[in-house]
């Protein structure tokens, strides 16, 4: 277990570095671009839309919304397309608006904001998980939630069991998320780019709106199923594998556009 942990940190780590190498190198990107994008993550996603989810799912509302599967699904994928792509439309038409002349800065403006996504999301689980592995290695685990709380303690003894339990191979298959999470970032950050840049199709900012709340409500109904694990992940690849079709359709268009006719 621990050395997948491990594998886990360090792969997910080189993620947005590797990404943000190739990118300079192969395409010549600017360099902010890619820090905006995990900016535009850390405040859109991590504290805006955090804010609201404060708000609404402690009302009578949002007990409603907790009790339903359907309506959490609808309401925490409205949420994350929402605030994740008007965060994109904001930054390219104003801190970037100057700069939007190389179209590959779209990219790695995605991979800023998938990268920032994967170090907060997954990479800081792992590393918890990573110190609860050696405690319980180390045999301190009883030791450690007889100092906490009662809600804390139940909540690191169920991770506890969890790392006891689950074969350690499980936990590699969040890699693949993280992965194709990444590719569903570099695709929505393509069609709003163009959105952007092409005054009359506006309508790809929607369209990232929409595939990303698909994405995320098919993702939140099919964990809350019970089916397996390898089954969702499998699921989660083919949706991030037709949105990026979807943006490579309209970069590709957009390419051929760009070529001037010849007489």
């Amino acid at each position: 277990m621990l050395v997948v942990l491990i594998i886990d940190i360090l792969v997910s780590l080189s993620i947005p570095v590797l990404l943000y190498l190739a990118l300079r190198r192969r395409f010549g990107c600017h360099r902010r671009p890619f820090f905006f994008g995990a900016a535009t993550f850390l405040l859109f996603a991590m504290v805006l839309e955090q804010l609201v989810h404060l708000v609404v799912l402690r009302s009578s509302v949002g007990v409603v919304i907790q009790q339903n599967v359907w309506l959490f699904a609808l309401y925490g994928g409205a949420m994350a397309g929402l605030f994740e792509e008007s965060g994109r439309l904001i930054v390219f038409s104003t801190l970037l608006k100057r700069r939007m002349d190389k179209d590959h800065d779209a990219l790695m403006f995605g991979a800023g904001h998938g990268g920032m996504e994967v170090i907060l999301v997954f990479t800081a689980t792992m590393v918890m998980n990573l110190y609860y592995a050696l405690m319980i290695r180390s045999g301190r685990a009883e030791a450690l939630l007889a100092s906490m709380g009662e809600q804390q303690g139940a909540m690191v003894g169920a991770i506890f069991t969890s790392l006891s339990t689950t074969a350690a191979p499980i936990y590699l298959l969040g890699l693949l998320e993280r992965f194709a999470a990444v590719v569903l970032h570099l695709s929505f950050s393509t069609l709003v780019w163009v959105a952007v840049k092409e005054k009359d199709r506006r309508s790809l900012f929607w369209l990232a709106v929409l595939l990303h709340f698909a994405v995320d409500a098919v993702a939140v109904l099919m964990s809350r199923s019970g089916i397996s694990l390898l089954l969702l992940e499998a699921v989660v690849i083919v949706l991030a594998a037709i949105c990026a079709f979807i943006a490579w359709r309209v970069w590709r268009r957009r390419s051929i556009e760009a070529v001037p006719e010849t007489a």
